[in-house]
């Protein structure tokens, strides 16, 4: 009885007891902390909001790149900060696993519907509609390519070229053609389209002779010098072997535009293989193979040049000039060279060779270029952190400037371009900027190489190269398009911010500067150093396009690296 009694009595107490601890538990993050939560996530929300909103107003200036990650990081940061604050709001109310349940099933649906393309030139991610249309034309198979089996097209304006385009950045290999044989669109309308097709992966250009036009391209595990016929887009030949580049930010396949001189072609691709080829049938007319000749296995190779081997050869004087790329110490076997430079090397253009090697610095991803200095005509070459000059018949270094990369970081892509008398243009990206420099012989007849004026305000090229016309620099700088006094480096205009063309590629066809948007458009802009004046902005391709197009007469041919478009532009009168 008394226990029966003493259980009555505690009983009605318990639940009493249970209720006092939950409250005292639960009132603290309840009553005083939950009330604040919304206004604690506006104010991070905000502050992140802010902040992105200064980065992309005044850091991007600077470098766009650099802004973009920067506001990444300050995103991450706010939406783990509201995750977190959500997190406990939802453990106080008793469910700790929803907010990560939540989470993660976002991130999978996210990666169920969306697929990831890689990075732009400023590194924004890419991501694309899984399951839309993928619009991309299809490739003609490699084993397709024959010129026995291709009937030639009836010669005509149409299928062959006004004017040849030998090889990166013109016949000139400096941005300008002089003549333009074409008139401005006045409409997209009146840029006939020849042929559309898909193409192997790289960054590769087009180089045309006549009625045919070569590239580089990747094709799975195989790296391919391709020749297409230029009136329909019909594959004549393809050399190839197994190779394969691969970067997470750089992308994949070859990079350079091949070279032709006469009746054949020399490329090289972005794993070192060199090729001299015959541009009528195909055949193979020598090899070599640049990590082999350096001692290098490709992941050596890759772990100091990691974005693939770039430059475009050089032909002058019967030789074949590319970066070379070894170790500081490194011996060319079955050479009389007991010990090689790494800057350059040159072949025999007609045997293959090997002539000499020269300069003690590694190589960038800038090609070679012949100029005449002080005088002195040689190859001027951006290597990894300086600009050299060499003399042409033996790579004797004549002069040098310390120009600060890493080709495994912040590199240097743009080769040099001629910009006065005995003066020249470098620039880079990475909120480098550019430099004018002057090379003189001194006393003592020594080449001395000093700047003029450096700026890390203009010309801040990328993977664009500068181009010269009179007292005027042109170019891509910071992914804006824009015209510098050469004279003491002012900024003459800039290309508005909302058409801002990205890390694409321009050349200048006489009074008419044709850019490449990043996004795949080309851009037609009248040649003026007073302001900016877009005539026509023509749909071309639909995807990132870091390629340099090519103007050969009429025709003009963009690609990137999954499409390529030939477009025959209207006839000048």
């Amino acid at each position: 009885m008394t226990d029966s009694n003493q259980d009555a009595a505690s009983s009605p107490s318990e639940p009493a007891h249970h209720e006092d601890h939950a409250s005292s538990t639960r009132t603290p993050f309840a009553s005083q902390r939950e009330p604040n939560l919304p206004l604690r996530m506006a104010v991070v929300a905000i502050t992140a909001a802010i902040i992105v909103f200064l980065l992309q107003q005044f850091v991007s200036e600077r470098d766009h790149q650099n802004a973009n990650l920067f506001s990444f990081g300050v995103v991450a940061i706010a939406l783990l900060t509201i995750l977190f604050q959500l997190f406990r709001l939802a453990r106080n109310h008793g469910y700790p696993l929803l907010v990560p349940i939540v989470a993660l099933t976002a991130a999978a649906a996210f990666a169920v519907l969306f697929r990831f393309e890689g990075f732009s030139g400023e590194m924004v991610p890419d991501f694309k509609w899984r399951f839309g249309s993928a619009n991309q034309p299809e490739r003609i198979p490699i084993a397709a390519g024959s010129t026995d089996s291709i009937a030639p097209l009836e010669p005509s304006e149409r299928t062959i070229a006004a004017e040849d385009s030998t090889g990166f950045l013109g016949n000139s290999r400096n941005g300008y053609i002089a003549k333009r044989q074409f008139e401005v669109p006045a409409d997209a309308a009146e840029a006939e389209v020849l042929w559309r097709q898909g193409i192997g992966k790289g960054w590769a250009g087009f180089a045309v002779s006549s009625d045919r036009a070569v590239t580089l391209e990747q094709r799975e595990t195989t790296e391919s010098l391709t020749c297409y016929q230029l009136g329909d887009g019909a594959l004549l030949w393809a050399v190839s072997h197994q190779a394969r580049h691969e970067n997470p930010l750089g992308g994949v396949g070859p990079r350079s535009t091949p070279t032709i001189m006469g009746e054949r072609v020399y490329a090289l691709g972005a794993t070192g293989k060199l090729w001299c080829v015959n541009i009528n049938t195909g055949e193979e007319i020598w090899n070599a193979d640049l990590l082999t000749l350096a001692g290098w296995n490709q992941a050596e190779s890759e772990t100091a040049i990691p974005w693939g081997r770039s430059a475009s050869p050089l032909l002058v004087d019967g030789l074949c000039i590319v970066p070379f790329g070894a170790t500081s110490d490194a011996a060319i076997p079955s050479s009389d060279l007991a010990k090689a430079g790494r800057g350059l090397i040159a072949f025999d253009a007609v045997s293959g060779e090997i002539r000499w090697t020269a300069g003690e610095d590694q190589i960038s991803y800038a090609s070679p270029m012949l100029m005449t200095l002080a005088g002195q005509r040689q190859i001027v070459i951006v290597n990894e952190s300086t600009v050299s000059g060499h003399r042409v018949e033996d790579g004797k270094r004549l002069w040098s400037f310390e120009w600060p990369g890493q080709s495994n970081a912040g590199a240097n892509c743009s080769s040099v371009v001629l910009a006065g008398k005995n003066r020249f243009l470098v620039g880079k990206g990475y909120g480098g900027g550019s430099a004018l420099v002057e090379v003189t012989a001194d006393p003592d007849g020594e080449l001395v190489a000093k700047s003029v004026w450096q700026s890390g305000r203009v010309l801040k090229t990328k993977f664009a190269n500068t181009v010269v016309i009179g007292d005027t620099a042109y170019a891509l700088s910071n992914g804006s398009l824009e015209a510098v006094a050469i004279a003491d480096g002012d900024q003459r205009w800039q290309q508005p911010r909302r058409e801002r063309s990205g890390q694409g590629q321009l050349l200048v066809v006489e009074d008419t500067m044709v850019v490449q948007d990043e996004a795949g458009d080309v851009l037609f802009v009248k040649l003026d150093e007073a302001q900016y004046q877009l005539e026509l902005r023509l749909p071309a391709l639909t995807s990132k396009t870091w390629n340099v197009p090519t103007i050969a007469g009429r025709h003009l041919i963009a690609r990137n690296d999954r499409e390529a478009i030939c477009f025959l532009l209207p006839k000048r009168e």
